[in-house]
C-alpha cells in the first residue's frame, strides 16, 4: 500500500507548479477528483497498514503497535497531501497550527454531560489500564481527525470548495464504516454506523464553525471515547451506545452547538457563512 502511494505522489509530482500548490489543478472538477483519487489512497493505505506491524512482528492490541500504525497513516496523509500544498503549509491546512488550548478548552465543556451522567449512572470500568486508554481514546481521537476531518473532508470542502454537506458525506461514510463492526449482528452494525455517522458531521461541523481549528474535533473525540472507557453501563460496550449513554451525547452536542453559535455572535460571525448545500 505505501509503495502504491509512493507511485502516485510521484506520478502527480509531473503536474506545473506554483508558487502555493505543488501541482496547479484548476477547474473544481480536477480537483474534486484528486480528493476522491487521494482519500481513496490513504483509505487503502488505512486498511492495510496493519500489514506492516504484522511483517515487524510487532504484538497486536499493544501501544506500540498502534503508535506505529497511525505514524505511518500520518506520514500518508503528509505525503498525498504534498502533492497539492506545500510541506510548509500542510500544517496549517490541516488545522494542526490553531491554538491547542482553544481546541481542548471548547471539547472540555462540551463533554462535561458525559462526565456527570456516567459516573452517576454507571461504574469504573474493572478493565481499565493505561494502554486501553492510550488505544482506544488517545491514539484514535488524533489519527481519525486528522484522517476524515482535516485531510478526506479538508480536501473536498477547503481545497475542492464543495458545499459542506456534500463534502461531509464521504468521509463520513467512511468513518461509520469503520466502525461496523463494533456491532453483533445487522441491527447494530447499522446502529453503529448511523451513530458514528453523524458524529462525524458533528465534527465536520465544529471543525468548521471554529476556524478549522483541528484541536476542537480532537478533543471532542478523545474525551468522548475517554468517557466511553472509563464508565461502564449500558451502551458503553459499542459506538452505538445506550438510551442514558445516549441522551447525555445528544445534551453535549446540544451544548457544543450552542457554545459555538453564542462564541460565533459574541464575535460578530455568521454560523454559516459557507455554501451548504450546493456543489
Amino acid at each position: 500500500t505505501e509503495i502504491y502511494t509512493i507511485l502516485f505522489v510521484g506520478s502527480v509530482r509531473c503536474v506545473s507548479e506554483t508558487d502555493d500548490k505543488m501541482a496547479t489543478l484548476n477547474s473544481k472538477i480536477s480537483k474534486a477528483i484528486f480528493a476522491v483519487v487521494a482519500s481513496f489512497v490513504v483509505n487503502l493505505a488505512w486498511q492495510n497498514v496493519w500489514r506492516i506491524t504484522s511483517l515487524l512482528d510487532i504484538p497486536s492490541q499493544t501501544v506500540l503497535n498502534s503508535s506505529i500504525r497511525d505514524l505511518l497513516m500520518a506520514l500518508s496523509v503528509f505525503i498525498v497531501l504534498s502533492i497539492v500544498v506545500k510541506p510548509q503549509k500542510e500544517c496549517l491546512f490541516l488545522g494542526l497550527e490553531s491554538n491547542f488550548a482553544k481546541g481542548f478548552l471548547v471539547a472540555i465543556i462540551s463533554v462535561l454531560p458525559l462526565y456527570i451522567v456516567f459516573p452517576i449512572i454507571g461504574t469504573i470500568n474493572p478493565d481499565l489500564t493505561f494502554s486501553l486508554l492510550v488505544r482506544k481514546s488517545l491514539l484514535p481521537g488524533f489519527i481519525e481527525e486528522l484522517l476524515c476531518r482535516a485531510f478526506m473532508f479538508g480536501l473536498f470542502f477547503r481545497y475542492a470548495k464543495i458545499g459542506f454537506f456534500w463534502a461531509t458525506l464521504f468521509p463520513a461514510a467512511l468513518f461509520g464504516l469503520a466502525h461496523t463492526y463494533q456491532g453483533h449482528d445487522m441491527i447494530s452494525s447499522l446502529a453503529a454506523f448511523g451513530v458514528t455517522f453523524i458524529g462525524a458531521v458533528y465534527f465536520s461541523w465544529m471543525y468548521v464553525a471554529w476556524n478549522f481549528n483541528l484541536w476542537v474535533p480532537i478533543g471532542l473525540h478523545i474525551l468522548m471515547n475517554l468517557a466511553w472507557f472509563i464508565f461502564t453501563m449500558e451502551g458503553t460496550e459499542n459506538a452505538a451506545g445506550g438510551l442514558i449513554s445516549n441522551i447525555a451525547r445528544v445534551i453535549s452536542i446540544l451544548l457544543a452547538v450552542g457554545l459555538t453559535i453564542w462564541y460565533k455572535r459574541k464575535n460578530g460571525t455568521k454560523v454559516f457563512s459557507y455554501t451548504v448545500w450546493q456543489l
